[in-house]
């Protein structure tokens, strides 16, 4: 049984280019879209399951927006998509009880992957508990919780040599995990390792999940 898509966005061209990109989803069946909350809520789409919510909407924006949606698409998974990738933005749609957040500058690759993760249950953040289990973040680096660790930590500035103390780890391990982080976010420097971190929302300290 294929899912029922709802896209709510206020740009025409992005909620129509969304919907080619989405209909190539062999999980996808039928696919509303919204220009506002209240439209979206007007639709009475009891039976969606997956909404792709922009967060920028006239009126109500996009996390106001989660409550009334939630009643109106009760079963429903709801993904941000925003063109922001500041951490603010991130933890807020967290806080609110997003299931997860896409990025606006994501892959076509990307974007299914996300309503994958989004439809088998799985909540899809750039920033996830130390404890969770390694995760493909849609149009963000593939990171382990390890190397997020590390990298929480080499974005406070911390040489290899403390970040190993307060992680229990040996310096060699600590230099093949600030390699790999290095790698996966196309850097060959600290200072540009946290500036790419900080415009993916990868740099704040991870807390534990409380939802």
């Amino acid at each position: 049984m294929t899912a029922r898509l709802l896209l709510v966005d206020d740009h025409n061209l992005f909620r129509t280019g969304l919907r080619l990109i989405v209909q190539d989803h062999a999980g996808v069946g039928a696919i509303a879209e919204a220009g506002s909350i209240a439209e979206a809520c007007a639709l009475q789409a009891v039976d969606t399951d997956l909404v792709l919510l922009d967060i920028q909407l006239p009126g109500m924006n996009g996390l106001d927006g989660l409550r009334p949606l939630r009643q109106a698409c009760p079963r429903a998974r709801i993904v941000l998509v925003s063109a922001s990738v500041a951490p603010d933005a991130i933890h807020e749609a967290r806080a609110r009880g997003a299931d997860g957040f896409l990025f606006k500058s994501a892959s076509a690759q990307d974007i299914l992957d996300a309503i994958t993760c989004a439809l088998a249950g799985q909540p899809c953040f750039p920033i996830h508990s130390s404890h969770s289990a390694a995760v493909r973040v849609p149009g963000a680096p593939s990171l382990t919780a390890r190397q997020l660790e590390v990298l929480a930590l080499l974005c406070t500035g911390k040489p290899n040599k403390v970040i190993a103390r307060d992680l229990g780890l040996s310096e060699n391990t600590v230099r093949v995990h600030v390699a790999a982080i290095f790698a996966q976010l196309g850097v060959n420097s600290r200072s540009a390792a946290l500036l790419a971190a900080q415009r993916m929302g990868l740099s704040t300290p991870l807390l534990h999940d409380t939802l």
